[in-house]
């Protein structure tokens, strides 16, 4: 099943060249340098995020390819000249990431393993009651001497 497809046919104005990849629903084939580079885009996902004033954020993932010219080929990793994931935050503008399929998987999966711990944080802590306060004195506190 092609999950690009309603997206695709939608957000892409006809004729759609024949070259773009099956998930391509953004992409440009002029106006580039140099001549003959067409950049290819998924629809991306939206994901809320946040930054570090704990403020909202919005990062976007697809894929991305740059169909080259055979002359500018080896101008960036080879790894990134084939179809590869971007994740890019239009908010702020500051970063991008590009990740190969498998730099993504690895760090997806990461994020899986991180939430998973996150989500059990609540089946060892022990709950208090909201109006139970602590008699504990904190080690940093001095000692009373009489």
């Amino acid at each position: 099943m092609d999950e690009f497809a309603p997206l695709r046919d939608a957000a892409v104005p006809l004729p759609h060249p024949q070259h773009c990849p099956p998930w391509c629903a953004d992409c440009q084939h002029d106006d580039l340098d140099p001549p003959y580079v067409a950049l290819h885009r998924s629809p991306p996902a939206i994901v809320t995020l946040y930054d570090e004033g704990c403020d909202e954020i919005r990062a976007q993932v697809r894929a991305a390819f740059w169909d080259k010219a055979p002359d500018w080929i080896g101008t960036d990793p080879a790894d990134l000249e084939r179809p590869h994931v971007e994740v890019g935050f239009p908010d702020s503008g500051d970063v991008q990431l590009y990740l190969n399929p498998g730099q993504a998987r690895t760090f997806a999966a990461a994020l899986i393993r991180a939430a998973d711990a996150a989500d059990t944080e609540a089946l060892y802590r022990p709950s208090a009651p909201p109006a139970m306060t602590s008699t504990a004195v904190p080690a940093s506190t001095p000692s009373r001497q009489a």
